[in-house]
């Protein structure tokens, strides 16, 4: 009679031990386990003999390709690639946004007004240039022994102011041909032997028909005998290169 009862039973014990068996027959072999010991160790020896057989094949390890898409259609899969995705993009709250966006602002304004500061700083250095050179021209057309040489050739006209006593001197031209940026006006003062010392740079501000310059020099001014201005390259040569704009002798 119990032999008869487990015949069914048993019919299903190998399916079980493989894990091939559905749930309401596995449900029904496992309550009937519990009080057969015949059966249970029937299912002991088919474990026993599904265990050999695993053992005997050398485990494998799969092709990545296989791997990684038996990893994405895992439940975590698709939450691990949002969690990525956010270290990779941080999120930013408003107020650090806003943060962020007012320091860019400020070193802006920064960057913009030190432009505009230095712009100004030139500005007030060619004035007050000017006011120099015009304050050192008007002295010395007061003063009686003050020589006014005139400028002339090549359509240039002006005046050169020569004071020797006080060692000084204007140079006021107009007419003076345009140089390109990279060029300078150079002032030369020439001895009796036809040697060059510079006597200082200048160039012709944009919208003025002249230009002035004040020389000053640190030698002696009637040592020598005449005066030349060149172009040369912007911040001046240590002896003419240029092409020759005028020359005055005194």
């Amino acid at each position: 009679m119990a032999h008869a009862q487990c015949a069914s039973f048993r019919e299903n014990i190998p399916a079980y031990a493989l894990g091939a068996l559905d749930a309401d027959e596995a449900a029904a072999l496992e309550a009937h386990l519990r009080t057969c010991d015949s059966c249970t160790a029937e299912l002991a020896d088919f474990r026993a003999i599904s265990d050999a057989l695993l053992m005997a094949v050398p485990p494998r390890r799969p092709p990545a390709a296989i791997r990684q898409r038996l990893q994405a259609r895992l439940p975590g899969a698709s939450l691990s690639r949002r969690q990525k995705t956010r270290r990779l993009w941080p999120s930013w709250s408003f107020g650090q946004f806003a943060l962020g966006m007012a320091i860019v602002l400020l070193v802006a304004l920064n960057v913009f007004s030190l432009f505009q500061i230095q712009a100004l700083q030139r500005q007030q250095a060619k004035f007050a240039r000017q006011i120099q050179t015009g304050q050192a021209a008007f002295a010395m057309l007061a003063y009686p022994d003050t020589k006014s040489i005139p400028i002339g050739g090549s359509n240039i006209t002006g005046t050169l102011l020569l004071d020797q006593e006080h060692n000084s001197a204007v140079l006021i031209a107009w007419n003076l041909p345009p140089i390109a940026d990279n060029q300078t006006y150079q002032i030369w003062l020439i001895d009796p032997k036809g040697q060059r010392t510079s006597a200082g740079l200048f160039r012709q501000e944009p919208g003025q028909p002249f230009a002035s310059q004040s020389i000053f020099s640190t030698q002696i001014i009637s040592n020598f005998t005449g005066l030349g201005v060149t172009v040369e390259p912007a911040g001046g040569s240590s002896q003419p290169t240029g092409s020759r704009i005028f020359k005055v002798d005194f």
